[in-house]
This record gives structure tokens, sequence and C-alpha cells, in this order.
């Protein structure tokens, strides 16, 4: 029998956590989990005991793109990752990025349930951010991480932006930089408090789901008896 190919983000927390789910479900790995427990994590390929099952350790960011190339049959994902993902075919000629994979099988695994994308800045911008939501004659500048993301979201706004891509910290640019606002993943917010920011608006919560490959689903009829055990384990 084929094994089912999962990939579990390999962060120490949200792989402790992302792999909990499985084990719960009864596909458990005792490699994994003494990797786990030695805080090493060097091997990045695990069988489960009972060999019905193989988890593979990725970065968050490249998750979907395993589930969606078919690498993997099942991956666990945050909205940030999957979603950014899918807008990113906007600009890419006859892409098809995100049509292999589903996030609507399974319910929220509620592993982030308090980060959330923010809109942010410093106290004296606020009167502008609220101004470029009435007025398409100004525009916003904005800094994130996350730019499809964040461009969708102005953009259903009816709000102009400019979107600059960062790859580092966010919360300097609305100091440094020319910017008006940042749109980030927030869970504390002490990042933003410690560097002079606040909160403007929240805009969407972090929902982390496991994404599921339409083809392995349509090929190999173990992908839906997993679901169904995942599903009850949830319960």
């Amino acid at each position: 029998m084929r094994k089912i190919v999962v990939a579990l983000p390999k962060g120490n927390r949200l792989l402790k956590n992302a792999y909990g789910v499985f084990h719960n479900a009864g596909y458990a790995s005792a490699g994994l989990e003494w990797e786990m427990e030695q805080g090493e994590l060097k091997i990045l390929e695990f069988d489960s005991d009972d060999r019905t099952v193989t988890f593979l350790l990725a970065r968050a960011a490249d998750i979907p793109q395993y589930v969606d190339k078919n690498w993997a049959d099942m991956g666990v994902s945050g909205f940030d990752c999957y979603r950014e993902y899918e807008l990113s075919s906007v600009n890419v000629v006859n892409s098809m990025r995100g049509d292999n994979f589903t996030s609507d099988i399974l319910p929220d695994l509620r592993l982030c349930e308090d980060s959330r994308f923010c809109v942010a800045g410093r106290p004296e911008r606020k009167p502008f951010y609220e101004k470029c939501q009435s007025s398409d004659e100004k525009i916003l500048e904005a800094a994130t991480q996350y730019p499809n993301i964040a461009a969708k979201y102005f953009a259903n706004k009816g709000v102009v932006a400019d979107i600059i891509t960062v790859s580092g910290s966010s919360e300097l640019m609305p100091k440094h930089g020319e910017v008006d606002v940042i749109f980030d993943i927030v869970e504390s917010g002490r990042a933003l408090k410690e560097n002079g920011l606040e909160i403007f608006e929240e805009a969407m919560p972090i929902q982390t789901k496991i994404l599921v490959s339409r083809a392995a689903l349509k090929y190999d009829e173990n992908i839906s008896i997993m679901i169904g055990v995942l599903g009850n384990a949830l319960k």
C-alpha cells in the first residue's frame, strides 16, 4: 500500500502542535517524537509507526506548493501561507497555483488562535488612513511581508495602496521609511507597542488548515479514510 505523504511545518512550536493533530488521530511516529525531544530536527522525513504515513518537515511557506505539486498528499498550513501562495498566481501568466489543493474539507486546527492580520501604524497617521478609506485621491503606502493578501484586502476596501514588500521586521518601516501603515500578523501586539505603533484595524484571523491534494483525493481512497479519521479526532 502506498504511504500517504504529509507535510508538516518544521518550526518547533508549529511542528509540535501540527504533529499532535495526527498523533491524536492514531498516526504516531516514535522517530519524529524522539527527534523533537532532542530538539535537533536534522532528519526531515519520518514514517509513522504503522508505516502508513510519511511525514515530511518543510518550511511553512513551502507547504502549499508541496501539496499543489503533489509532492505531498496533505500539509498543515496557515492562512497567511496558503492564501499568499494562491494569490501569487494573479501575476503569473497561465498560472494554476492553488488549483490542486483544497483547504475546506477539515476545520480550523486552531493552532494560531491569537494571531490575526492587522493594519497598524504610528498614531499620528491614523487620520490619514481613515481618509484613504473614503477618498481614492489618497494613496496609502503600506509595508508588508504578504503583498498579495495586503493588496487584495485594501482593494476590497476601496483603498488605493502602494504595497511595499519587505522580508524582515516591518515594525520599523513607519518610523524609518516613508510608509503610512504596515499590514502584518499580530499575536500579542508587544512588538507594535515597543516600536510606537498601534493597531488601526484587525483585518482577518489566521486559520491553520490541513490542505488536501485534489489529485490524491481522487485517485487514492486511503486519503478519504484518513480525512474521516482526522475529522473524528478534531471533533
